[in-house]
């Protein structure tokens, strides 16, 4: 069987003439590293045999040979897909290809990649070897070659992000080519902003379960001394279920912040002169080591996100709005966040280092919004707590749910109508310099400033209940970070000059026609 995937042709590219780029395999190194992990994998079963004997029953062992089993499988795998790689580099396109039996051919043209990141794991870095990820924009990498040597990585990541068009002198290096400007370095205190998350307590629970059933197969018990120590120091049985609580929240903040000190040691973003250009670099990693390369040419702006209950601490998360950046990612970090979580200071200080041109926009003073965008939210939290209050009432008279329910949402109408107010708060936009700032949102406030020159239209959207209060709310489409960012529930006047500002010339376009008609006379 034979699959052929092309991300960015219907149909692959003829071969070469002539002279053909020869196919080459991956680093051979990566042999020896499977073949290491392959012995290791076998130590869990190993040890429960010289420890505990062989003579123990096959169901006392199966966790640890279920471990061993996957541990060669995975190691097997990797030897294969060693085997059955090639990848190779033309002028126009990058090539791989893998699978015995389900082969899978793919390519890139080159003038579609838009960045090369460097990862490495433990085991790479201690073999010299890296994973090249070579991405088109899309939210999953076009191409991942694991794993070439760390000479072949920084020479595929040069080759592959040079500029394709130069002028005759360019080939000439750029006075301080290799340079690097750092930006920002992670501060230890960012610790606090990482650990305070709702997630703490379930990575406890799990950790603290997981910890059990290993132990247990040594026949160590963890649970029971614990809950006999809290008895022992309990006066009553709330007291008990809060110092579990207090145990597991201890547990979730230690995975989470050795999670932080693995991720982000030696954090460094940094301006990096390139042959071509510059380019804002992040260079993280403890056990695991990751570099992102974001070329400046592509940068069109930038995103700060403030959770809601982590506002009043000032914890922001910082991203660039760049061409060819995925915003999303399900295994790592997006590589468009440039920052970890850290103080919305320290995110403005290098938003104003990374935006060019003496303007700082995300320091300019907003536009507030009318009361009229108050009132819908309060009206939207109205009728929220009516339609659940009536929904719970027709339950109870069915007899579904006890039929006192209906007045809990009436207890709680004051939530409801406190985010509605916070949700009104958060709204504002200007415009400075050559960017436009737009802030929005209850959940997360989202703060966004994108250059003009990347607007690729508007969008005018308005409800009727919009339309009775005399708001309109206004999208702008690009290219670049989540492809459209809006500002909703501005008055009439509002639109008109924010949207002269983003884009003026489609804005004459569409108001020409209108002034045409009024101006002229009832006979023509």
């Amino acid at each position: 069987m034979t699959t052929v995937d092309v991300p960015e042709h219907t149909a692959p590219a003829p071969e070469p003439p002539g002279d053909e780029v020869p196919w080459q395999r991956l680093n051979g190194r990566l042999i020896w590293v499977n073949l290491a992990r392959l012995v290791l994998s076998t130590l869990p079963t190993v040890l429960s045999m010289v420890f505990f004997g062989t003579g123990r029953h096959l169901s006392d062992l199966w966790p640890a040979m279920v471990a061993t089993g996957i541990g060669m499988v995975i190691s097997a795998s990797d030897v294969l897909r060693w085997l059955r790689t090639r990848y190779r580099i033309t002028d126009e396109l990058v090539e791989i290809r893998t699978g015995r039996i389900l082969r899978v051919y793919r390519q890139v043209p080159r003038e579609r990649i838009r960045t090369v990141d460097h990862k490495a794991k433990l085991r790479h870095r201690l073999a010299g070897l890296r994973v090249v990820v070579i991405s088109s924009g899309r939210s999953r990498a076009a191409l991942r070659l694991d794993a070439v040597s760390k000479d072949r990585a920084e020479a595929l990541r040069r080759e592959l992000m040079r500029s394709a068009v130069q002028d005759g002198a360019g080939a000439a290096e750029q006075e301080g080519a290799g340079q690097d400007t750092v930006l920002a370095r992670a501060r230890w205190f960012w610790i606090f902003y990482n650990v305070i998350n709702i997630w703490g307590m379930l990575i406890g629970g799990l950790l603290l379960w997981s910890l059990d059933g290993l132990l247990d197969l040594v026949n160590l018990d963890l649970i029971g001394p614990l809950d006999r120590l809290i008895d022992r120091l309990a006066p009553s049985r709330p007291v008990a279920w809060a110092l579990w609580a207090a145990v597991v929240a201890f547990l979730g903040l230690c995975a989470l912040t050795s999670g932080f000190v693995k991720d982000n040691w030696n954090f460094q973003l940094v301006r990096r002169v390139k042959e071509d250009g510059t380019a804002l670099v992040t260079r993280q990693g403890l056990l695991s080591t990751r570099e992102v390369h974001r070329d400046d040419r592509r940068l069109r702006g930038i995103h700060l996100s403030q959770p809601l209950f982590w506002r009043w601490i000032g914890l922001t998360e910082t991203s660039v709005i760049s061409t060819g950046l995925a915003s999303w990612s399900l295994t790592s970090e997006p590589a468009s966040v440039i920052l970890p979580r850290g103080p919305a200071g320290e995110a403005r200080r290098v938003a104003g280092l990374i935006l060019p041109g003496p303007v700082r926009p995300l320091e300019e003073p907003l536009r507030r919004h009318p009361r009229a965008a108050l009132y819908r939210r309060l009206l939207w939290a109205a009728v929220f707590c009516a339609a659940v209050c009536g929904l719970l009432a027709w339950l109870g008279a069915t007899g579904v749910v006890p039929g006192w329910l209906w007045k809990v949402p009436l207890w709680g109408a004051p939530l409801p109508v406190l985010l509605a107010v916070v949700a009104y708060r958060t709204l504002g936009h200007t415009f400075a310099g050559r960017y436009l700032v737009m802030r929005r949102g209850v959940s997360r406030r989202e703060t966004v400033a994108l250059q003009r020159e990347a607007v690729l239209g508007l969008k005018v959207r308005q409800t009727l209940v919009q339309r009775w209060l005399g708001l309109v709310s206004l999208g702008v489409p690009t290219a670049a970070g989540m492809r459209y960012y809006h500002a909703p529930d501005m008055t009439a006047d509002q639109f008109v000059t924010f949207a002269g500002e983003a884009a003026p010339e489609l804005l004459a376009e569409i108001l020409r026609p209108a002034a045409e008609r009024n101006s002229a006379g009832p006979g023509e």
